[in-house]
């Protein structure tokens, strides 16, 4: 099955006011939380407190990636540091992730998370919304550094016009649905996140709930998931002590929300509920060294660990077990067309006969009918496959993905004509689709127009200097 192509999506605008017009009325508060990690989490590259080696042959100090005779101006970061940073450059108009990173542990740069088994230094992976939606402003990134105000307290416009505590969102005085839903915005992934029938996924706003925008699936097995940085929310709510203290418990409890918290301070919220005595099994007398330790990233991501946030009173190994089903976090159960679009976004092969009979009673949602229409491709049902791009494109002629797959009937039936403006079309939208323009180019070529067909394989040397069949068809092309 051809994977899903993922091309930019526009993060709605939630009427971003910037930090600064909030630093006029908190000033000690923006001062506090500008020395935060979530504060520091995305920005431009450059001169700042946190300072990268830069001993790796492939970039300078400058930060520029230099990588088979191209560069590639890395202009920005996201993360914090604290783990390491990713950081992305610009080409035409589109954000791209660079394939190598800076890790803090061993203060060095290697591969990127992904990019490990990659032939060749890949320069087209499309920053993804779900990535600039967590770690930057809400509509403008990168204009403001790391998470804004309005990413937990909502749009500020009014507020900053009229100040006044109902224009603007304080989580701690929501409902505890509503005031959990600010952190699980961005620390609850799970194994797949599907965006509600007729809503974005980047639609949540604070002060809503966040399951009436996005149905969050979870491994359906006792022991939940091995650590990422985004399984917090579900490792806490399995954990003993949200259980037995339910509502009571949340993100904030131990986190500060204006400021990176220090063991001292957790010490101090778990004694509020522990009984405080001497512990005899930590040299450091911290809480959380023993109940909430360091564990390898899942998915072994070299250098990557993270903080056990199911509080465990022992520490135990990690699950062995292998999950096969899900089941959707905030209530064990959802409605057939989520369930069935979770299961295709784990990739199980259960999701084809979900995929099958839930389209028949949504005949018109596009994101339902795509993955059906992969699955009609991945169990060798083409027929099926062709139709439903076919019926996509109908649908919705902006749909890349649709186009490109589409083409790709067309040209094994003989209809290069039509192949070739399918191409164009998905092309013409998101000019980084390798595969699309080397497609293009063979049907170019075997059309009698050698000359287009050189210059679209230069145009994918222009995005990918390194692309192993790009050169190969080019040096062969009289």
């Amino acid at each position: 099955m051809r994977a899903l192509l993922i091309v930019a999506l526009a993060i709605p605008a939630l009427a971003d006011t910037g930090n600064a017009v909030c630093a006029r009325c908190h000033a000690a508060i923006a001062k506090k939380y500008a020395a935060t990690g979530m504060a520091q989490t995305s920005g431009r590259t450059g001169p700042s407190a946190f300072k990268e080696e830069f001993g790796h042959p492939n970039v300078t100090a400058s930060y520029q990636l230099q990588i088979e005779g191209v560069t590639r101006q890395l202009e920005y970061f996201l993360g914090s540091g604290h783990i390491g940073r990713s950081y992305l450059f610009r080409k035409a108009g589109q954000l791209f992730q660079a394939p190598l990173s800076y890790y803090s542990a061993p203060k060095k740069w290697d591969t990127s998370p992904g990019y490990e088994t990659k032939p060749y230094p890949e320069l087209t992976r499309a920053v993804e919304p779900a990535c600039l939606q967590c770690h930057a402003s809400p509509s403008r990134p990168f204009v403001d550094s790391g998470v804004t105000c309005e990413r937990c307290h909502g749009p500020g416009e009014k507020h900053a016009a009229l100040p006044g505590k109902r224009n603007i969102v304080n989580p701690a005085r929501l409902a505890s649905e509503q005031r959990d839903s600010v952190c699980a915005q961005c620390h609850l992934t799970g194994a797949a996140r599907i965006a509600r029938a007729g809503r974005a996924r980047g639609a949540f706003a604070p002060g809503e709930k966040l399951s009436d925008s996005i149905a969050v699936f979870i491994w359906d097995t006792p022991e939940g998931v091995e650590p990422t940085a985004t399984s917090h929310f579900e490792k806490l709510n399995r954990s003993r002590c949200r259980q037995a203290s339910g509502e009571k418990l949340w993100c904030g409890t131990c986190h500060e929300a204006h400021s990176d918290s220090t063991p001292a301070h957790y010490n101090q919220q778990c004694q509020a509920c522990h009984t405080e005595r001497k512990c005899t099994g930590s040299q450091s007398q911290n809480c959380i060294d023993c109940h909430m330790p360091k564990r390898a990233a899942a998915r072994s991501v070299e250098h990557l660990a993270f903080t056990d946030h199911a509080i465990p009173r022992r520490p135990s190994p990690p699950s062995t077990q292998t999950a096969t089903a899900l089941k959707e976090f905030w209530t064990g159960q959802s409605n057939p067309r989520d369930t069935a679009l979770a299961y295709a976004a784990a990739n199980l092969d259960t999701a084809y006969p979900l995929l099958e009979e839930t389209a028949k009673a949504n005949p018109k949602d596009i994101p339902l009918l795509l993955q059906l229409a992969q699955y009609h491709e991945r169990m060798n049902a083409e027929e099926k496959a062709e139709k439903l791009y076919a019926q996509i494109l109908l649908a919705d002629p902006t749909n890349t993905t649709a186009a490109v797959n589409l083409g790709t009937y067309k040209i094994r039936q003989g209809n290069a004509k039509e192949a070739m403006a399918l191409w164009l079309q998905a092309l013409a939208r998101n000019p980084a689709l390798i595969s699309a323009r080397l497609n293009l180019a063979v049907a170019q070529y075997q059309s009698g127009n050698a000359t287009a067909a050189k210059a679209s394989l230069k145009t994918v040397l222009d995005y990918e200097p390194a692309h192993p069949a790009a050169l190969r068809m080019l040096a062969q092309l009289p």
